[in-house]
């Protein structure tokens, strides 16, 4: 099919892909050089890494983990030059560009003294990165499957940074979920970082009315931040947020057996969580039917209040903690738990942000085929 052919929006597909692929880039960095103290002058020569001898021990979890880590880069940036470039040429720079980044990221882990510089994870990086790019021209507007997520895209969603920004913010809460805190979908929790004064003592009930709000509202917001950009909060709309709760509740059962080694994959499915899904799922499908300057408001207002009860919160005295966390095995999957967890603190803000940039938005046209 000719590009002339295509929607606008199918034009335009890579703008959401490299904005997304910018995203992802600042994740792989945070998580590569936290936790960004104890820097260090290094007494061998700069690279010296790249011509060391493999280390004797490599663990299977580790090659795996940074194969994964950077096969969505390579995936996106390859999707984001696929409409300028050929395939090929595409493929070519997103391996050279994951490559890359991987290289300066191992080279500048010489001189902080908690992060080790490995020709191994490069090697491995950019295989990972390769991998993700060579998947890159199915998705592509000129195949059949990309064709289709284009028009979905275009009719789901509106045109311009603001249908992209909400679109990569709902896929940086998606992988967030991947985090465990203390309350499931509880973005926004900087109590690990700053001392809050309590809103009320630890009670049940109390702490279950609590729980339940900091889900609903969370979860309200992203509902009606997604509501925000969509062309028309209809059917289309309602069967977009079920897939993403139900990739998120995929994702946090998985993160419960692989990361936590949970035996039961549903435990941080509590009675105050299952009221927030519902009370939250329930309000953004009624809410979403204001204008969308009246969904971005209510949306700005829910995160502030979510991130208001959840620091106000008294910890919970009877939540187990795995007992996988506390062997202290190291490994990249527990470090990189790190990074999620600051995803999660930072993600209501960002979406607050978006929210209040969009503040000024108006309904926008239908879509037409």
């Amino acid at each position: 099919m000719l590009l002339e052919s295509q929607s606008p929006s199918a034009r335009r597909g890579p703008s959401l892909a490299g904005t997304a692929a910018l995203a992802y880039s600042l994740l792989i960095v945070y998580a590569s050089l936290q936790p960004f103290t104890g820097w260090r002058a290094i007494p061998e020569e700069f690279g010296v890494f790249l011509f060391e001898a493999w280390p004797r021990w490599i663990t299977f979890d580790d090659v795996l983990f940074n194969f994964i880590a950077y096969a969505p880069l390579g995936f996106l940036i390859a999707l984001a030059l696929r409409m300028r470039w050929s395939a090929p040429a595409a493929v070519a720079a997103a391996v050279l560009a994951g490559g890359l980044l991987s290289g300066l990221l191992e080279a500048a882990q010489q001189y902080l003294p908690s992060r080790i510089a490995s020709n191994v994870d490069l090697l491995v990086n950019a295989a990972g990165a390769a991998a993700g790019a060579l998947l890159a021209p199915l998705f592509s507007p000129q195949q059949r499957l990309g064709r289709e997520l284009s028009r979905l895209r275009a009719a789901w969603f509106v045109d311009g940074l603001r249908g992209d920004a909400v679109l990569v913010l709902a896929g940086l809460w998606l992988f967030a979920q991947l985090h465990m805190p203390a309350i499931a979908f509880g973005s926004g929790d900087l109590r690990a970082s700053f001392s809050f004064a309590q809103l009320f003592a630890f009670r049940p009930e109390s702490y279950l009315a609590a729980e339940a709000g900091v889900v609903g509202l969370n979860i309200a917001a992203l509902g009606l931040l997604l509501a925000g950009a969509a062309r028309n909060p209809g059917p289309a709309y309602w069967r977009a947020l079920a897939l993403l709760f139900v990739l998120a509740v995929a994702l946090k059962a998985a993160a419960a057996l692989l990361v936590l080694q949970a035996s039961n994959p549903w435990s941080w499915l509590t009675p105050g969580v299952m009221l927030g899904l519902a009370g939250g799922m329930a309000s953004a499908l009624l809410l979403s039917q204001l204008p969308p300057r009246g969904r971005n408001a209510l949306a700005l207002l829910a995160l502030a209040a979510a991130v208001v009860l959840i620091n106000g919160m008294p910890e919970n005295p009877y939540r187990p903690i795995s007992a996988h966390l506390l062997q202290g095995r190291a490994s990249h999957i527990l470090s990189f738990a790190s990074m999620l967890s600051a995803l999660s603190e930072l993600w209501p803000f960002l979406a607050a942000l978006c929210a209040l940039l969009s503040l000024p938005a108006r309904d926008s046209r239908p879509y037409r085929h």
